[in-house]
């Protein structure tokens, strides 16, 4: 007669419960009717082996998978390689997180990421701030633990939409985020490759390849949006958005807000909110 399998204690959650562990060959996890909250499980080293629908197949680094409340758990370390490294959260979702709960199923119930290395680098780092907060404890914890893991979350859905800046080269995404820093900061094409790494025609070509834009253009369009803000949301002048924005003058930087957005700053200081 087989040998009836052990059923796995639930794990009480009121929001979130939330860890990291090492296991063995000897690791397994089984509850036929789910836990009643949602697990996430991210694998950081060795490998899982999930059961779905009779069918077991293998969770390996980089990836995730979300079982639904309802749904059976059957999780254990993939006897093949024989050690598995993992994060792990029980949780509840704030109500506006479930569209981004909806990923694509490997099982009934039973949704899975495989993201490129960017988004799971991201991912992966989230769920670390989420699993700090939990241990460090203090005023706020369970907060900044579900704020984490909303970003994990976010960060997951990016990768799964196949948002094209996660496959930027990283020397290109680190020219964006000194652009973005401080958009209105004066910048030499020379200055920004530097920083990145990379010779000015390199940076100048990879940067045209993949975001579609020259660095000027980059920078112009996050300037353009900053001044539009700062023309709907504060009562400075035309003159003080321009010097805000990065531009020196104010007839020129009118030309460009009308060639960028197809009317005059005015005309948006009318338009919008304050």
């Amino acid at each position: 007669m087989s040998k009836v399998r052990e059923i796995t204690p639930h794990v009480v959650v009121e929001s979130i419960v939330c860890g990291e562990i090492r296991e063995g060959r000897s690791y397994t996890n089984w509850r036929p009717r789910g836990s009643g909250d949602w697990l996430l499980i991210f694998t950081l080293d060795g490998a899982g082996s999930i059961v779905t629908d009779n069918r077991a197949w293998q969770l390996g680094v980089g990836e995730s998978v979300l079982f639904r409340p309802d749904a059976a758990q059957d999780y254990s370390t993939d006897p093949s390689v024989g050690q598995w490294s993992l994060r792990w959260a029980h949780f509840k979702p704030r109500p506006h997180w479930m569209p981004w709960l909806a990923w694509p199923e490997a099982g009934l119930g039973v949704g899975h990421a495989r993201l490129g290395a960017e988004a799971a680098e991201r991912f992966g780092a989230a769920l670390h701030r989420m699993l700090l907060a939990a241990r460090l404890g203090g005023t706020h914890a369970t907060e900044l633990a579900l704020n984490a893991l909303e970003e994990a979350l976010i960060w997951a859905q990016r990768g799964l939409a196949g948002d094209r800046s996660l496959g930027f080269d990283p020397r290109i995404r680190k020219a964006i985020a000194y652009l973005a820093d401080d958009p209105a900061r004066p910048f030499s094409i020379d200055e920004l490759a530097s920083h990145c790494g990379l010779s000015s025609s390199r940076l100048s070509h990879l940067f045209k390849t993949q975001v579609k834009l020259t660095p000027r253009q980059f920078s112009e369009n996050l300037r353009m949006d900053l001044a539009a803000k700062l023309l709907s949301h504060t009562g400075l002048t035309v003159a003080e958005v321009a010097f805000k924005a990065g531009f020196t003058d104010p007839l020129y930087f009118s030309r460009r807000f009308v060639r960028t957005f197809g009317r005059t700053p005015m005309a948006t200081r009318k338009g919008g909110p304050r």
